[in-house]
């Protein structure tokens, strides 16, 4: 826990234990589909497996009738008969060129998990062949993206604009999975005044993001945080800073002028 002291005032900053993933609580410009035998990652969806998003996608691209099903069965027959060196490299030609077709009309990003000691995605490769690997895609059409960015046509600059929103998307998602997100305390006088949680990513950016929660006057306290390995040390704190209110309160009350009141003894 870190906590800096200003004053009555004593800010305090933690881990939110509370976990919800960004995917179920914020509106999101990407869709990301994932498939992994042991962790629901992503979005929900009713795909089987990553060959039935392909193929979908596919399909959803060329036209789902007859002529795009038999397109389908000719492209993947075509790359088939051209890698015969080994499953894994065919079934990667195929994703390819499926992918390809499917660029025509969705831009895709692919997404990479770290499973080692914890969870960790992005849009990259890890190069850890052992613990990492691909599992699945974050995408948009392209219009969508037109209508996000109030384009008339696909061009250079908006497909990087699109495909950025989507990297920070993922981002906000892998901050989720390691478990990057904090919330604050604000106590003045020993008594709680303000708090806010959900504040993901990397520590530093997320105490600039509470300042812009914080009251004026307090905002600057997030540059003065300390670790706090002792309980007891809060707790002493807080304790004494409802000291100093409460012997404030006895000072302004001892102080206070009598009001002198005669009335008739009857």
């Amino acid at each position: 826990m870190l906590m800096a002291v200003e004053g009555s005032y004593a800010l305090m900053v933690q881990p939110d234990d509370i976990l919800i993933s960004p995917r179920e609580v914020d509106e999101h410009f990407g869709t990301m589909a994932c498939f992994h035998s042991r962790y629901a990652l992503g979005d929900s969806h009713n795909y089987m497996d990553k060959d039935d998003f392909l193929r979908e996608m596919y399909l959803d691209t060329v036209g789902h009738d007859e002529a795009g099903l038999k397109r389908y069965e000719h492209m993947v027959n075509i790359v088939s008969s051209r890698f015969r060196h080994g499953p894994k490299t065919e079934e990667r030609a195929v994703d390819d060129a499926m992918l390809k077709v499917i660029s025509e009309k969705y831009i895709t990003l692919p997404l990479y998990l770290m499973d080692h000691s914890g969870l960790a995605m992005q849009t990259t490769s890890f190069n850890d062949p052992w613990d990492s690997g691909q599992v699945g895609w974050i995408y948009v059409s392209k219009e969508d993206a037109l209508k996000e960015f109030c384009g008339q046509k696909m061009t250079g600059a908006l497909r990087k604009k699109a495909e950025d929103l989507m990297r920070s998307e993922v981002a906000a998602y892998d901050s989720y999975l390691r478990g990057e997100c904090y919330g604050f305390e604000l106590y003045k006088n020993g008594e709680l005044m303000d708090s806010c949680w959900g504040f993901t990513g990397d520590l530093d950016d997320a105490c600039k993001d509470m300042a812009e929660y914080i009251p004026e006057g307090c905002k600057d306290m997030v540059t003065h945080l300390e670790e706090q390995s002792h309980p007891a040390t809060i707790i002493k704190t807080l304790l004494k800073h409802a000291k100093i209110q409460v012997d404030q309160a006895a000072k302004a009350f001892e102080h206070a002028p009598r009001q002198q009141v005669i009335g008739d003894v009857r």
